[in-house]
Formats: C-alpha cells, sequence, structure tokens
C-alpha cells in the first residue's frame, strides 16, 4: 500500500482560474516578465478563445509598504490565542515566525515582512500523516459561516473580500502498487477561499484561504492582502501580442509550457497581477490571464498562465 496526500491549490478569483501555490508555502514567482525558457515555447497551442475588449486606459495601483515588527507579530498572534517569541527566519522572503508550543498540538503565526502577509497554521491537523477514517468536515455553507466567524475573532476580515469559492483543500489516498486509481481516497480539509477586485477587474495571486479540518475546527489560514493607492493609468498592449509573448514563454510566472504536449487557450481575460507573500512588490499591473487545457501524456489538467499587458503611464 502507499499513502499519497494530494494538495488542493490556492486559487482566488471568480469563475476564472487563477494563480495558484500551495497554501502552505511562501510561494515564489518573479516580479518580472522571465525571458524565453529553451524549450519552453515548443508546446503546440490552438487558440479558440475570442480577445476581450480593451478599454482606453487601466487604473494603476503603487502598493502601501508594510512595516513588520516583533511586537506588531505579537499583536497579531494574540487573537489567534497564541504567545511565544517571534524569529526573523527568513532575509529572502521576510517572514517572522511565532511559535506557540504551549499548544497541543503547536500552533504557529508567520508574518512577512515583504508583504505583510499572515499565514496561522496547526500543522499536525492541516497536514496530518496518516488518515484512517473521513474527517467530518462542514458542509459549504456552514464552513462559510465558520470562517466569517474566525475571521472577524482574529481581526482578519476584509470589506472588500468575497467568498468565491468553498471547497476540499487536502486530501489523502491509498493505493494499491500498480492500480490506476486509489483503495481509499479521504478529504482532510475544506477550503473557504476570498478574493477581490481592482477597478472592477479580478485580482490574481492573492492569497485568502480559512481552512477547516474535523469537525469544522480552523486548522489554517493564511493572507496576503496588501494595501494599494490608486498611481495614474495605463493603456494596454493588444491581446494578440500578448498571446504571442505566452507562446514565446515570456511570461510572468517561471514558464512550464514545454511539459505539455498540447494546450488549448479557451478563455482570456483582464485582471491585475499580486506577487505571493514573500516578494516585495510596489506596483500592481494589469495582465493578460490565458486559460484553458493542457494535454500531457495523453492525461488533461487545466491550464492557466499570465502576461504583463500594461504598455506604458499615462
Amino acid at each position: 500500500m502507499a499513502l499519497k496526500k494530494v494538495g488542493v491549490l490556492v486559487c482566488l478569483a471568480l469563475a476564472i482560474a487563477v494563480g495558484c501555490m500551495w497554501i502552505f508555502g511562501p510561494g515564489q514567482a518573479p516580479a518580472n516578465p522571465l525571458p524565453a525558457v529553451a524549450g519552453a515555447g515548443e508546446a503546440k497551442y490552438s487558440l479558440t478563445a475570442e480577445f476581450p475588449e480593451v478599454r482606453d486606459s487601466y487604473t494603476l495601483y503603487r502598493v502601501v509598504p508594510a512595516t513588520v515588527t516583533e511586537e506588531q507579530v505579537r499583536e497579531i498572534a494574540e487573537p489567534f490565542g497564541l504567545s511565544g517569541e517571534p524569529k526573523a527566519v527568513s532575509e529572502v522572503t521576510g517572514e517572522y515566525l511565532l511559535v506557540d508550543t504551549s499548544k497541543e498540538p503547536e500552533e504557529q503565526v508567520s508574518v512577512y515582512a515583504h508583504s505583510g502577509g499572515v499565514a496561522y497554521h496547526i500543522l499536525d491537523l492541516e497536514l496530518p500523516t496518516e488518515v484512517t477514517r473521513q474527517p467530518d468536515l462542514p458542509t459549504d455553507a456552514e464552513a462559510e459561516k465558520i470562517a466569517l466567524t474566525f475571521l472577524e475573532k482574529t481581526g482578519m476580515q476584509s470589506p472588500d473580500a468575497r467568498v468565491v469559492k468553498t471547497e476540499v483543500n487536502q486530501k489523502q489516498e491509498v493505493w494499491k502498487s500498480g492500480g490506476s486509481e486509489p483503495e481509499v481516497s479521504y478529504d482532510v480539509t475544506k477550503a473557504v477561499r476570498f478574493g477581490r477586485s481592482f477597478d472592477g477587474l479580478p485580482v490574481y495571486g492573492d492569497e485568502f484561504a480559512v481552512i477547516l479540518g474535523d469537525g469544522g475546527e480552523v486548522v489554517g489560514l493564511v493572507k496576503t492582502w496588501r494595501e494599494v493607492t490608486p498611481d495614474g493609468n495605463v493603456s494596454l498592449r493588444s491581446p494578440e501580442g500578448a498571446y504571442e509573448d505566452l507562446r514565446a514563454a515570456r511570461t510572468v510566472r517561471p514558464h512550464v509550457g514545454g511539459e505539455y504536449d498540447q494546450i488549448t487557450i479557451e478563455n482570456v481575460a483582464i485582471g491585475y497581477w499580486m506577487e505571493p507573500r514573500g516578494f516585495v512588490q510596489d506596483l500592481v499591473r494589469p495582465v493578460y490571464v490565458f486559460s484553458g487545457t493542457a494535454l500531457r501524456n495523453g492525461v488533461e489538467e487545466p491550464y492557466v498562465e499570465y502576461v504583463f499587458a500594461d504598455e506604458g503611464k499615462q
């Protein structure tokens, strides 16, 4: 028998596939489009979507810099019922970590100086080593109520946040050697995910989710929700040009197109890009979002990629 964990990625936007990362990871993504990667543009693309209409101008946003001190980390941890001494654990991501070892199991809060992002985890419950029965997870409606109550209790609520999806977050599967499907599959946790919009357009890359475990207990939270202010307007380059950049692997995130045999772009949208919590960000720029279906070794899977859309500040 083999034990397999299947983690659901964080996807925070309504009706359109969005940027994803493991909910318990700091996330990695470049601040600027990557140059073309050898082999990455060899995938065969087909376009079945219509390009979106482009307005004359779009708002550019500037990020309000976050200030994080050890005292602020303690203040953030207090509503979670945690105490302890925060430590700076990474200069690269700007992470401060506070672990409450008096809890059983241990609970922790991380605060990221580069973004002001907050992550709360009861790791033993959020990512259990082994599950032997189906946990008692709340219904979607119950999960949403629990999540909203938890956000109010911890001071993590935001007036511009809206629930965009409630779904299974973590699965655990038991496979038999040589089997084509799992013998047993357990839904371990459920996530209530939140998203927001700027200038009437969805924001991609934001992380905001409450994770619920057995009995409806909140076992995790992640929130990267940078404060922004308008900073003028920009015009957009053509979606046709952005599509050519996609084919050439000049994308916002590390490009993985070369791993696929075929990529069908079924939707093209416009939104704004937020960097992951471990990165410094000055400007929030518009992006073209290309989503659809990719084929790898005969298996279909969702596909999404981003190309910066702004042409110049007005």
